[in-house]
């Protein structure tokens, strides 16, 4: 019985791209975990307790996250809510970012969607007036 050629090449092929490295590489990825959502001034400071919110004054909107783990970077997207909204933010680091807000009058909460985590802020705004000695 005779073999036609092609058939003998298709099996060489099989034969010479098989893989028989049974040890597997072990890759840790780390991602980050977000750890907090906090309402701040376009700077990055603090909005303290008590503070006048100013409407001409710029605000933002900080996501803060940490490691899982020591290994290969992975961009991480965070997503969060601001008032019923979705967004997100992509981390490739560990530590803190922010995306300009306007705030809405009344009531603003944010919420990151994975975990507990939120921050609520009011604003009330004065409206068109005049100040008559």
């Amino acid at each position: 019985m005779k073999m036609k050629p092609y058939f003998i090449v298709i099996l060489i092929t099989f034969f010479t791209c098989s893989k028989n490295d049974d040890t597997a590489i072990v890759v840790d990825v780390e991602s980050f975990n977000p750890t907090s959502i906090s309402f701040v001034y376009a700077d990055g400071t603090a909005i303290a307790p008590g503070d006048c919110i100013n409407p001409d004054a710029s605000y933002a909107i900080q996501v803060e996250t940490s490691s899982n783990s020591n290994g290969n970077t992975k961009v991480s997207r965070v997503e969060y809510t601001i008032n019923g909204a979705l967004y997100s933010m992509s981390f490739s680091q560990a530590g803190s970012k922010r995306n300009p807000i306007v705030l809405q009058d009344g009531r603003n909460v944010a919420e990151l969607v994975s975990t507990a985590f939120s921050a609520e802020i009011s604003y009330i705004s004065q409206g068109d007036f005049v100040v008559v000695d």
